[in-house]
């Protein structure tokens, strides 16, 4: 009898139906036994991003299982670029059982869960899911840029949610997302209090654009300047964002550092003398890590766009002002409105600013030095740690639920 695929008897006409059941089941059946001896660890998708590096460690320290670090090849960036990089994928130029997005991999050796945190480790995990079939455990922190369905874990924030929520209801409502109401940070202990002669100010800045609602203009950076001008005497840590949008660097070197740096008249009128300014830059090679950036600082100044600082600071209990609150719009914010009730953040606006003098007698007890709007009262503590417990027993149950 002839045989398809060198594996199965030729039928008869009247049951070829039961033979494609049959070759289906096989094929499935030698998938399963192929993936069914996965690892039993946990790799971490890494773009390199130290910030982002931080969050999926700390799930995969978690989930209690072996980590693994996996760098992701690198891709090219212009579409020209890519398409060549298509057409050596096309025709098997990558050597035979090795993964092609992800450096030092087998296809033989895969994990039980695989991480990413970045779109740019998106490539990667798509392939690790291909591999297995599913069966490896992938975990997204945050909206991939794919089909949401294809993703065994999503790791959202409120802020997440509501975009989704903003498409439909029924875009919100999945099973295979877990939210929480700041993006993980990776840090789950609060930093210990910090007591100095001056104040140690981190001014963080972020890429300039959240698709959410709010592009940092240089009239917020020259309003960043005048409020920065009202402080009393600090050390000053301006922190930049390694990719920031386009032009804005220059803009911050121009009318923020060099402003602070030169005696300068604000808009009261009065002279202000030059302030001690360090600049930490990421697009830079030997900075210091940015936790330890935040945890050393007695206040943490964030501009609108850059939740992810403003999530690292509330989880080392600093107190957090945005620069840019009151402009921001649509689904941010509302999402600010929402920290801002529960006392995570307060708007930057520092008194002495211009009509500061105005909300003033409004205020019952201690006026906020850094946010003029508010009286003193006590910051909320944000606990990482029950977010942290939450996500990592929701993936496990996933695992099982996928793999049962």
């Amino acid at each position: 009898m002839s045989t398809a695929f060198g594996l199965l008897p030729r039928l008869p006409a009247c049951t070829r139906g039961v033979q494609r059941c049959y070759i289906t089941s096989a094929t499935k059946h030698l998938q399963t036994e192929r993936h069914s001896s996965l690892l039993p660890e946990t790799w971490i998708l890494s773009d390199s991003n130290p910030n982002i590096d931080i969050r999926t460690a700390k799930v995969a320290d978690a989930l209690g299982l072996p980590v693994a670090i996996k760098r992701i090849v690198a891709q090219p960036k212009s579409p020209l670029g890519r398409s060549f990089a298509g057409l050596r994928s096309l025709f098997g130029a990558s050597p035979a059982g090795r993964l092609r997005y992800i450096e030092d991999a087998s296809t033989q050796r895969l994990p039980r869960f695989v991480i990413a945190g970045s779109n740019r480790a998106l490539p990667g995990l798509l392939e690790v899911i291909k591999q297995t079939g599913g069966r490896s455990m992938s975990v997204f922190l945050g909206l991939p840029r794919t089909k949401l369905a294809q993703i065994g874990a999503l790791v959202l924030s409120r802020l997440d949610q509501m975009r989704l929520r903003s498409l439909g209801p029924a875009r919100a409502n999945l099973d295979n997302a877990v939210s929480t109401l700041l993006p993980l940070s990776g840090l789950s202990t609060a930093a210990a209090p910090i007591s100095t002669l001056k104040p140690v100010v981190a001014v963080c800045i972020g890429t300039g654009f959240e698709a959410a609602g709010f592009q940092l203009l240089s009239s917020d950076v020259d309003r960043l300047a005048e409020g920065l001008l009202q402080l009393p005497p600090s050390h000053i840590r301006i922190v930049l964002d390694a990719e920031p949008y386009r032009g804005l660097r220059s803009t911050i070197a121009s009318r923020l550092i060099r402003r602070l740096r030169e005696r300068s008249v604000d808009t009261n009128g009065a002279e202000h003398p030059p302030m001690e300014i360090e600049v930490i830059d990421y697009a830079q090679a030997g900075q210091p890590p940015l936790t330890g950036v935040l945890a050393s600082a007695t206040h943490i100044i964030a501009t609108a766009d850059n939740i992810p600082t403003v999530s690292m600071a509330a989880s080392l209990q600093r107190p957090v002002y945005i620069a840019g609150m009151e402009r921001t719009a649509d689904l941010l914010r509302e999402y600010y409105y929402i920290l801002d009730t529960k006392n995570l953040v307060r708007r930057f606006y520092p008194l002495g600013s211009r009509y500061s003098y105005m909300v003033a007698p409004e205020i019952n007890g201690t006026v906020d030095e850094l946010s003029a709007i508010r009286d003193h009262e006590p910051w909320s503590h944000y606990d990482t740690q029950r977010d942290l417990d939450t996500v990592a027993a929701f993936i496990k149950d996933r695992y099982v639920e996928l793999n049962s």
